[in-house]
């Protein structure tokens, strides 16, 4: 079976929600799958964990943000992370700089 258009469609909705609570289980129930198939059928697909996968949107759209000059905790918030701390740590991984530090267009 090809899951294709499956996937397509969960990354538009994650995008759509990315400000709202995500979880694999609501995911995989808008994809209209169990939450363990739903996982492993996305990681074949895509090459990462569905929930790697939305954290990684997430900091993209904060980082985002911050460069248009909304401040990190409100950039945190806006993308759906519960706390600037998680946030900050999760974004210094991906990027390899603070959150506050200038973001270059």
């Amino acid at each position: 079976m090809d899951y294709s258009e499956s996937i397509e469609k969960t990354k538009e909705f994650i995008a759509a929600h990315l400000s709202e609570e995500l979880t694999a289980e609501i995911i995989a129930g808008e994809a209209g799958y169990s939450v363990f198939h739903y996982c492993r059928v996305f990681k074949e697909y895509t090459g990462k964990c569905l929930m790697t996968y939305v954290r990684e949107k997430r900091l993209d759209a904060a980082k985002e943000k911050i460069k248009k000059g909304i401040t990190a905790a409100e950039a945190a918030f806006e993308c759906g992370f519960e706390t600037p701390s998680g946030f900050y740590r999760a974004f210094e991984r991906k990027f390899g700089e603070r959150p506050t530090k200038r973001m270059h267009a």
